[in-house]
């Protein structure tokens, strides 16, 4: 039996949240011969999602924090240190900068052999600023040889970290992996004003400076202006809460395209509206490997991308979408209305998408790849079903 403890920073929804529940299902899924406890901070997403199925401990400890605290961070890691002595776990599986570097060094304090982080993104990201870049690197620094391996979504982050002076042969690279999004019971043309006969081009992001929402808005803004008055005009979706919302309600009424660009806010279970999108669209600063990329894909749709980050590996430049560096705009917006005017050409594209995803970026795929690593095995009773 292998006993595995599962950190992360917050438990409230996002990326790598999304990712380590879809893992734990996995693996419980899976009957393999392995105890899984989970452990994370202030936010309700984490238990809600692993309510309805999960037998293991979930166990939230308030003083993770995302921000530096030294008196929360010690009464944190005494916590992690102390789970670790008396659990003996065989693996701490650590997710997030934050809780990677407590369950890094509680682990080591306790003597645990595999210590394991997954480097959902770099915390010294272009999309920082230089100081909290500089810090987050040295404590990185200082922290890369307490862990025995890492699994990286990205190997563009793998690749900087190695030149950073990780040794390769602690690195694994696999993949965020996705299921594919159920189809909407409602759909977005009967939420929204929406002709039939207009295309739908769509953005499902948080609303914060990285996600860069009103690149999105911008580049609407000029699909518009371009796009022929023949034809239906097409409508921009952007689906999604965060700091940004009032700042992007003020440059819809100020531009004057509300009528044709629509801010949703958060809806439950979002990637499902991907279904009734023509396009799909992110204009991040910074990606590692993005969920709703990947989740456009299954649902067969070509995907409009700033090539940042890792986001290069998922999208294929002119198989399965564009990639458009992030300070050329008017590129995207060139994207956007080839394929809204190309119906063949975006057929081809979502075509070879859903292709790309099946291939790479399932979340059975992801699950194996993890199992594969760690070593876990079928307990008997699953063998013999």
């Amino acid at each position: 039996m292998v006993r595995i403890l599962e950190v992360i920073t917050l438990g409230e929804t996002g990326g790598a949240q999304t990712v380590l529940v879809d893992l734990i299902k996995g693996f419980s899924d899976g009957g393999y011969d392995a105890e899984v406890d989970v452990v994370f901070g202030p936010g309700e997403y984490i238990p809600q999602a692993l309510s309805p199925w999960f037998q293991g401990p979930v166990i939230q400890i308030p003083w993770l924090s995302r921000s530096i605290n030294p008196y929360k961070d010690i009464k944190a890691l005494l916590k992690l240190r102390d789970l670790c002595k008396t659990r003996k776990y065989d693996i701490v599986h650590c997710h997030s900068s934050k809780a990677s570097w407590l369950a890094r060094l509680a682990a080591t304090w306790a003597g645990v052999p595999r210590i394991c982080m997954t480097v959902h993104g770099l915390s010294f990201h272009s999309g920082n600023s230089l100081l909290v870049r500089l810090l987050y690197k040295n404590i990185e620094k200082i922290a890369m040889p307490l862990a025995s391996e890492y699994i990286f979504v990205s190997s563009k982050d793998m690749a900087e970290m190695e030149a950073m002076g990780l040794d390769p042969a602690k690195c694994k690279l696999i993949p965020n992996g996705r299921p594919i999004p159920p189809r909407p019971a409602v759909r977005l043309r009967d939420i929204l004003p929406i002709p039939e006969d207009s295309p739908i081009v769509c953005m499902v992001a948080r609303l914060s400076e990285v996600k860069n929402p009103l690149s999105f808005l911008r580049v609407a803004k000029m699909v518009i202006q371009q796009f022929p008055s023949d034809l239906p005009a097409p409508h921009f979706v952007l689906i999604g809460d965060g700091p940004m919302f009032v700042e992007c309600q003020a440059t819809l009424v100020e531009e004057d395209t509300h009528r044709v660009v629509h801010l949703l806010g958060n809806k439950e279970d979002a990637s499902q509206y991907l279904w009734d999108a023509d396009i799909a669209v992110l204009t991040s600063k910074y990606e590692a490997c993005p969920l709703v990329v990947i989740e456009a894909m299954a649902t067969g749709t070509p995907v409009v991308a700033s090539n940042v980050g890792g986001t290069g590996n998922v999208v294929k430049h002119g198989v399965t979408g564009y990639l458009y560096s992030l300070n050329h705009e008017e590129d995207a917006a060139q994207y956007i209305i080839k394929l809204l005017m190309d119906k063949p050409l975006e057929k081809k594209m979502g075509g070879a998408a859903l292709e790309h995803y099946q291939r790479e970026f399932t979340v059975e795929r992801m699950v194996d790849q993890h199992v594969e690593h760690f070593g876990f095995r079928k307990n008997y009773e699953a063998e013999h079903r």
